[in-house]
């Protein structure tokens, strides 16, 4: 990436809240925040970070990682509860994939059934019932 494109991204993705300090010269939980999961998804480097929010190079890296520890256990997602159209949904997709799959067994069975039967009737008619390979139709 150039520095160019680094810079617009900068300024397209990031609020301008974001790049200030507050008065304690400490950036803003939002932010905190938004850089953790930015690292966490590996859409930033700890060292772009760095350059990219004027972090003190010395103890930036200790200021990143101390945030990970913090924010990073935040960024679990849960999933709402499932309603009861949804769980009645999912159980008639769970019927129907059973259906379907002893209907697939049962056709395979069937296709096993007529290959024992053609292999039998070669056998003893001595006649051939399959196909060749490359035979026109």
């Amino acid at each position: 990436m150039s520095l160019s494109s680094e810079s617009s991204f900068n300024t397209t993705l990031v609020s301008s809240s974001f790049e200030q300090q507050d008065e304690d010269f400490t950036y803003e939980v939002a932010f905190r925040r938004w850089l953790v999961r930015e690292l966490e998804e590996q859409r930033l480097t700890p060292a772009q970070a760095i350059e990219r929010f004027n972090f003190h190079p010395v103890s930036g890296y200790a200021l990143i990682h101390k945030w990970r520890l913090k924010y990073a256990q935040e960024m679990v997602l849960s999933l709402p509860e499932m309603t009861f159209q949804e769980k009645q949904d999912l159980a008639l997709l769970q019927a129907r994939t059973k259906e379907l799959e002893k209907q697939l067994e049962q056709a395979k069975m069937y296709n096993i059934a007529l290959n024992t039967l053609i292999d039998v009737a070669e056998e003893k008619l001595k006649i051939s019932i399959r196909k060749k390979p490359g035979a026109r139709q």
